[in-house]
């Protein structure tokens, strides 16, 4: 099975990108759960980086929330979002990853990220004080 995401940018063409399920089930992100510390949720999001499927984790609920802006952040930035629903997530253990992930965008592409990024991102508002 192929997970599609559509992207509509203000102006152009509809891009899509494809996340396969192998990609996504190989991911740190989906491997999170299982991190015993949190260095080892720090190199499952350095191993998601060196594939090229970075994700930033988001604690969800019974249904996903999806923005119109969504998007637009994963094609710019070349970075997908995670949504763990109602599953236990150790808070810690996804701050930790996504603050690797806010390292990478930061380092990539400035702070310019950091206004459009989604803010239920888990740990952006400890990572920008």
């Amino acid at each position: 099975m192929i997970f599609t995401i559509f992207l509509f940018p203000f102006f152009g063409h509809t891009q899509i990108i494809k996340i396969t399920d192998n990609q996504i089930n190989e991911s740190g992100a989906s491997k999170l759960i299982f991190a015993e510390n949190l260095a080892k949720a720090a190199d499952l999001a350095k191993s998601d980086i060196e594939k090229k499927t970075p994700f930033l984790l988001l604690q969800g609920s019974i249904a996903p929330v999806i923005y119109p802006t969504d998007n637009q952040f994963q094609e710019k930035y070349k970075i997908y979002y995670y949504e763990f629903g109602c599953t236990g997530l150790n808070y810690k253990f996804a701050a930790e990853y996504n603050k690797i992930m806010f390292g990478y965008l930061t380092q990539k592409y400035g702070n310019k990220w950091i206004r459009i990024i989604r803010k239920d991102v888990i740990g952006l508002k400890g990572y920008q004080k």
